[in-house]
């Protein structure tokens, strides 16, 4: 008798346990790119890269949107992003999030062809999250969490990002690996100015650089095994705009969140790379503040 009652207690907490899991989305329904902060980039497909998000804030004395940072899609309900995007500063609060945007200054996203997006989805936020070590100035742990008010709906347009859990996955050699920044952060003009903003979403490939070299670049810096670098050429990079979006890289055909953009010295300067949050050092504190 009491061999079946410790079985059955057994059997209630393996339950319990998987059922308070969270069931992320499988590659094949995240990571897909319909189509086959960014300076140095160049224009996307506007179906391109369907997990983008805009984070949108309020103004709050001339009572205008401002588009400060970016997020991922990991879920029907949830983005990722950086901690500092989620700071509150006096001047402006965090509103809403965009999803399936391309063309920030047009009402409908079409191609030369003529086919269309949807239109883009703003969606209301129920709740946020820094990580608890998040350290404003040494810019640590600078991971986020946004849920949406409302779970959305898949489409072409709007689709998650993987993330990288599978061990396969989880264990790249990040600084042999080429990864993807998008985001309508600061570019440059033909003339040599920048626009603090890119009217259409942009997307650079940028290679992976190893800590060693990382760290006598920011000499200042203490470089964790939390972060990771990207970057280094000369008018390629991330800026101020794309904070908090993600680094993305190709394995097998499916697209995985490897970074969050975090800080940088400059932009698009030659020998210096980014610094971003890696991912895979947060797989359980993404999960643990993640509920169906």
């Amino acid at each position: 008798m009491e061999i079946k009652e410790a079985g059955f207690l057994v059997a209630f907490l393996l339950l319990l346990c998987c059922t308070d899991a969270f069931d992320f989305p499988e590659p094949g329904t995240c990571g897909l790119d319909a189509s086959d902060r960014i300076y140095g980039g160049t224009i996307t497909k506007p179906d391109s890269y369907p997990w983008t998000a805009i984070l949108i804030y309020w103004r709050r004395f001339s009572r205008s949107d401002l588009f400060q940072c970016g997020g991922t899609l990991i879920s029907d309900q949830y983005v990722l992003t950086a901690a500092h995007c989620l700071d509150d500063p006096l001047i402006y609060s965090l509103n809403r999030v965009r999803l399936g945007d391309w063309d920030l200054q047009s009402e409908e996203d079409c191609d030369d062809l003529g086919n269309c997006n949807d239109p883009p989805l703003d969606v209301g936020i129920e709740s946020f999250v820094q990580h608890e070590k998040y350290n404003r100035k040494t810019m640590s742990n600078d991971i986020g969490l946004i849920k949406l008010k409302e779970k959305v709906i898949f489409t072409e347009f709007v689709l998650p990002i993987c993330l990288p859990i599978a061990e396969s996955v989880k264990n790249q050699n990040t600084d042999s690996m080429n990864f993807i920044a998008v985001g309508w952060g600061v570019t440059e003009h033909g003339n040599g100015t920048k626009a603090f903003a890119s009217r259409y979403k942009l997307h650079v490939e940028l290679p992976g650089t190893n800590l060693t070299y990382c760290s006598k670049v920011y000499k200042e810096d203490d470089i964790a095994e939390a972060q990771m670098c990207a970057g280094a050429e000369r008018g390629k990079d991330t800026c101020v705009g794309d904070s908090g979006g993600g680094l993305f890289a190709q394995v097998d055909g499916i697209y995985y969140e490897y970074g969050i953009i975090s800080f940088g010295n400059g932009c698009g300067v030659k020998g210096v790379p980014g610094i971003n949050t890696r991912v895979t050092s947060y797989l359980n504190w993404i999960e643990g503040h993640m509920s169906d």
